[in-house]
């Protein structure tokens, strides 16, 4: 099948396709991914922006190709209802309005493929929960709605258990705390920000326990108790204590200085516990990724 776009506005691929293929998004999603679908005689993105006079091409007998991902998740279990997976930093979880591909969205469909009818947004199948693609650790992928359904309700009523690992700049005066302050995305740069105005932004709470004291950082093992877009990240760069190895969230004295980290942030979530749909629990653990567990060990 061959269309020329025609439209003097400029649509999005797979928005525009699901007038012409008897398919749904997500499944258009996947032969676009698998190279079956062409723009101007070369493979393309799924959130491609069409202009007039491109050239659009499906064969569906196009030998579809396989995914090579850059940074490949680790499977922890799996059973019929889920499986446990240890994300790699680098690896986004899914897809952003600026169409990446290599995500672990992507991943998931292209080793499950029932994973692709599951969730309620097409553009992100089985994803329940995220993490940042800076951020390595566990997470769950349902494979099942039942099971989606089961382990999404556990995360809004807060009963999920998750932890996670972090290295900071300076050291934490409390062996424990919590950070309680409303986040809001700033409209300039895009990043988080705390409001100082319990009236503004969306609540937001952090809590904290010092594992261990070093000359110039501390290690310590947080908990979210809301879900907030770059919610540990924001919090402790508002009380002074940036992440080691965060390129967006410094304070002005680290951006000042030589990066230490240059790899990646030092935040791992190492700790998972949820219900299946028996209501039977399962406990998970990860250990800090070789890289931040050496910088660790040289750390002063």
């Amino acid at each position: 099948m061959k269309i020329i776009y025609e439209k003097e506005d400029k649509e999005r691929l797979d928005k525009y396709l699901l007038g012409h293929l008897d398919m749904t998004r997500s499944q258009i999603k996947k032969v676009i991914l698998a190279g079956q679908v062409t723009v101007n005689d070369a493979e393309t993105s799924v959130h491609r922006w069409l202009k007039p006079g491109d050239k659009i091409t499906y064969n569906p007998e196009k030998e579809t190709k396989e995914t090579k991902f850059i940074a490949i998740p680790k499977i922890i279990e799996k059973t019929d209802e889920f499986v446990v997976v240890e994300k790699p930093h680098g690896l986004l979880a899914h897809a952003t309005d600026k169409g990446e591909i290599n995500t672990l969205a992507d991943w998931v469909m292209q080793e499950f493929p029932q994973a692709i009818k599951i969730g309620d947004d097409p553009q992100r199948p089985s994803i329940v929960h995220r993490l940042d693609k800076e951020v390595s650790g566990l997470m769950v992928i349902p494979l099942s709605q039942d099971s989606f359904d089961n382990i999404k309700r556990q995360f809004q009523d807060r009963t999920v258990k998750k932890e996670y690992t972090a290295l900071v700049h300076g050291q934490l005066l409390n062996a424990q705390g919590e950070i309680n302050t409303p986040l809001e995305r700033d409209r300039k740069t895009g990043l988080m920000k705390v409001q100082s105005s319990k009236f503004t932004g969306k609540p937001a709470l952090t809590t904290y326990e010092t594992i261990k004291k070093l000359i110039n950082y501390t290690l310590v093992r947080v908990q979210i108790k809301t879900g907030r877009m770059h919610q540990i990240r924001a919090h402790f760069y508002s009380i002074g204590h940036s992440i080691v190895g965060d390129k967006l969230y410094q304070t002005k004295d680290l951006r000042k200085k030589k990066k230490v980290l240059e790899q990646r942030i030092f935040l791992h979530s190492h700790y998972l516990k949820f219900k299946d749909l028996k209501g039977n629990w399962h406990e998970y653990n990860s250990h800090l990724p070789h890289i931040l567990q050496e910088f660790l060990n040289k750390a002063k």
